[in-house]
């Protein structure tokens, strides 16, 4: 689930395992009890420097979400799990860009600010038979101007030796966008609602090395189509800023991914290593890098400490420019800071305390983004880049 609209963060609600040692690369389990989570999490994003901004609305996104999870096994070999979302989201986002007296990129920003919710619920249903698992789940999400219905289907098994596991993962979405405020001054945005569609599939292989090391491979192909523009953002085309046209991308999009994961746990320092790489690359010309690493530390059998660290980097949209001096052949053209070559940084720090029947976990992140950060290279830093922090709080219950 995506903190924001914008995909700026992804949310993981589950509490981290104490040590590696209880993880498992079998086909997948059935909860022994009833479990209940909650999460609440508050993301901020720093305020715009007013020396890139036009307009004077500098205050963005200050979104809070509430999390609840509900699994609830049913026998030996079945169990369901129900998930719903709450956010509550204000503030200002970037408009366009445009050059000023200087002839100095600045960002416009929307000016009032927008507040909105989203509601998103799911409900899957697993099945386990010795090596096999087979599992499904049906997704709603809602906003005032967005709503989604998905539906996702997986399949894992063992090996006879129970050292790997190999799953494969289907999705669907088929989403609805119907733009609710207007501009009075460009009048650029749709004004019937839009359709998009959304496809992928997922290989993953996992085996176990030894007693305190497994590994995880993936292989992905995602495709969307329809409209896939952004209907709140517009372009300016030319110096004099006369010629305002709206948003306008491919309505298709093809993206393939690499990711590989380690775990190891060390019996010497009582903790364990996590390492993620992901590798995207899609034919809009955006190749991304993400690099995670984790070190979850066991204070007590019962308390844990996990710093990370997350570096991202991507290239820029071919047809992305920060600003137009004339229109594009292919009309397409945008200026949001998204398709931009930049690069990220998040430091995070979370607390894990476990307690008889239920848990505790609170974290924090700080996200930091530039123009030359890990890979990325660009000659000018788009205005609209943010920084934002992200607090997370919740427990677990066990029935």
């Amino acid at each position: 689930m995506a903190v924001t609209k914008e995909n700026q963060a992804l949310l993981a609600f589950t509490t981290a395992a104490s040590a590696l040692m209880s993880a498992h690369s079998s086909a997948d389990q059935i909860s022994q009890d009833v479990q209940f989570g909650f999460r609440y999490h508050l993301y901020s994003e720093d305020s715009a420097d007013k020396s890139l901004l036009f307009n004077a609305e500098k205050d963005r996104y200050e979104i809070k979400v509430n999390q609840f999870q509900l699994i609830v096994p049913v026998s030996g070999y079945v169990e369901f799990e129900v998930n719903a979302q709450h956010e509550t989201m204000s503030g200002a986002s970037p408009w366009f860009t445009f050059p000023d007296v200087d002839g100095e990129i600045v960002q416009v920003m929307s000016g009032a600010s927008i507040e909105d919710t989203r509601t998103d619920g799911s409900l899957g249903i697993k099945y386990v038979d010795g090596q096999h698992s087979l599992g499904t789940t049906l997704a709603t999400s809602t906003e005032d101007d967005y709503d989604s219905v998905s539906f996702a289907l997986s399949y894992s098994f063992d090996t006879e030796d129970k050292m790997s596991t190999h799953t494969l993962s289907i999705d669907a979405s088929d989403d609805e966008i119907a733009p609710t405020l207007t501009n009075d001054t460009f009048n650029t945005r749709i004004t019937e609602p839009e359709e998009k569609q959304s496809s992928s599939i997922l290989y993953s292989y996992t085996p176990i090395i030894n007693k305190n090391m497994l590994m995880k491979f993936n292989l992905g192909y995602a495709t969307k189509s329809g409209f896939l523009s952004d209907p709140y953002k517009v372009v300016s085309i030319g110096s004099s800023g006369s010629n305002i046209i709206a948003d306008s991308r491919p309505d298709k999009r093809i993206a393939t991914t690499a990711a590989f994961q380690i775990r190891y746990f060390s019996d010497a320092l009582d903790g364990a290593f996590h390492f993620d790489y992901r590798l995207y690359d899609d034919d809009w010309e955006i190749r991304s890098n993400t690099l995670k690493v984790a070190w979850y530390q066991n204070i007590t059998e019962s308390l844990q400490l996990v710093p990370s660290i997350r570096l991202y980097d991507q290239t820029s949209a071919y047809f992305y420019q920060i600003f137009y001096e004339q229109a594009r052949d292919d009309q397409f053209h945008s200026t949001d800071y998204r398709l931009s070559e930049y690069g990220a940084v998040t430091y995070g720090l979370k607390l894990n305390k476990a307690f008889k029947d239920w848990s505790f976990t609170i974290s924090a992140e700080q996200y930091q983004s530039g123009a030359d950060i890990g890979l990325a290279k660009a000659e000018e830093a788009n205005p609209g880049l943010l920084n934002f922090n992200l607090v997370s709080v919740g427990f677990n219950l066990t029935f």
